[in-house]
């Protein structure tokens, strides 16, 4: 019996999933399509979702009804399979209200150790209460990992199985080592979306120095998994800049020089030293470089 509408949504997923987890719709079979967010709510939730994004910016479609069915009048003439159903449900329930297994699936199961996080941070565990787990938020969280395009999220029995799908343009293309430095200097800002930092801000490092893992941690325990993420990194450099004569142009073409090959420059000093023909600018600067991994 399917009694859930698919509804497509010109939003961000985790944006989205805030607004409806707010309003306390459940949410299934979510995935992003370009700029739309495409998810199932059950019937009787439909125009509680369209109450909530009644902007025009948010535009926002039913892509397809739920179907009809004829359980309840199937039901209604046969009272006596009602109870005995209804007895075998609760038993059911009682006997399947823990998670006893988790399991994930699907073209990003190389995410598992991030995913497995994600959902333990969520409240989900082997052998523990089902109810403690936050669905909405777990979902949204595991699509905001790099590449990955749907995630869908159920409990079959005692298993929890997350199905994740990633862009499989990108996942061709994911490196499985760590970050490295590929220059020196000071660390600025480090994120790691999967995987572990190994630095923090302020730490001095040198070309070859990991930044990020390629393993999580479950406790003491390292667990491998994708190095995901970016560090900016401030380096310094020396330039020199020849000038027929030191004037206020000259000095703006020798600092224009520098920029040709670094963008991001954070300070810079000079000083003029005579030569033959003319005079040479001596230029100090610090620029900040950002270097990333497995990031779409």
């Amino acid at each position: 019996m399917n009694n859930r509408a698919k509804i497509s949504i010109i939003f961000t997923a985790e944006g989205a999933l805030r607004k409806l987890k707010k309003a306390k719709i459940a949410v299934f079979n979510c995935k992003k399509e370009g700029a739309a967010f495409i998810f199932e709510v059950k019937d009787k939730d439909t125009q509680k979702v369209f109450a909530i994004f009644d902007k025009p910016c948010y535009n926002v479609t039913v892509i397809k009804k739920s179907r009809k069915n004829r359980l309840l009048s199937f039901l209604s003439v046969r009272a006596g399979l009602v109870a005995g159903a209804a007895a075998f449900i609760t038993a059911c329930v009682a006997a399947n209200s823990f998670v006893l297994k988790i399991e994930v699936s699907g073209s990003g199961s190389y995410l598992e150790p991030e995913v497995r996080k994600i959902v333990y941070d969520e409240g989900a565990k082997e052998f523990k209460p089902f109810s403690a787990f936050n669905y909405s938020v777990a979902t949204g969280r595991i699509l905001a990992l790099p590449q990955v395009t749907f995630c869908n999220i159920e409990k079959r029995g005692s298993v929890l199985i997350v199905d994740v799908q990633v862009d499989e343009e990108h996942y061709a293309a994911v490196d499985p080592k760590p970050l490295l430095s590929d220059c020196n200097g000071v660390v600025r800002n480090i994120v790691a979306v999967c995987g572990t930092a190994a630095v923090e801000v302020g730490y001095g490092v040198k070309k070859g120095d990991t930044l990020i893992y390629a393993h999580t941690l479950a406790g003491e325990e390292e667990i491998p998994c994708l190095a995901a993420g970016f560090a900016e990194i401030e380096c310094t450099g020396h330039a020199e800049y020849f000038a027929e004569a030191d004037n206020d142009v000259s000095l703006k073409e020798a600092y224009s020089s520098i920029l040709i090959e670094q963008e991001n420059i954070l300070t810079r000093t000079h000083t003029v030293s005579p030569t033959d023909g003319g005079v040479l600018y001596l230029i100090d600067y610090s620029y900040l470089h950002k270097i990333s991994i497995n990031l779409s």
